[in-house]
């Protein structure tokens, strides 16, 4: 019987500059391509730091837009602060982001569509601009032996 294993790839440069990014607004990032041979899943660490103490809703919101070509992208906000199209992205998964602290969090597109490009988009839903923030990823792969 053969044995299957699961690599993961180093953590990646920051594939999503945060900045400052302002309360209730969005950013995106470039499209990235996870290359003809689709790995099993991707891991996104997130990482934050608001500019104030939150309040509201006190979240960094991370969503995906997929694409089977990368051109043509799932429709929904990639910048600005109108949020009328949100529900058309992909959500991957929440920050929460209680106190003035560094926050840091880990995601996977595991139970998302399987596509090769993506661009990642961050709403910030925590009342507050941010200090700092990135996002870097990992991909995962398997092999049978």
């Amino acid at each position: 019987m053969a044995n299957f294993t699961q690599t993961q790839s180093a953590r990646s440069a920051s594939v999503l500059n945060l900045g400052t990014l302002a309360s209730a607004t969005y950013i995106s990032s470039s499209a990235m391509d996870l290359g003809s041979a689709i790995p099993l899943d991707v891991t996104f660490e997130v990482e934050c730091d608001p500019n104030g103490i939150p309040s509201g809703n006190r979240q960094l919101i991370l969503f995906a837009k997929l694409s089977l070509d990368n051109i043509n992208f799932g429709s929904g906000p990639e910048s600005g602060t109108t949020a009328t199209e949100e529900a058309d992205l992909h959500w991957i998964g929440t920050l929460s982001c209680n106190d003035t602290g560094t926050h840091r969090k880990f995601f996977s597109l595991q139970g998302l569509p399987i596509t090769r490009y993506l661009k990642l988009v961050v709403k910030n839903d925590m009342g507050v601009p941010l200090s700092s923030g990135n996002i870097y990823m990992a991909d995962i792969i398997g092999v049978s032996n």
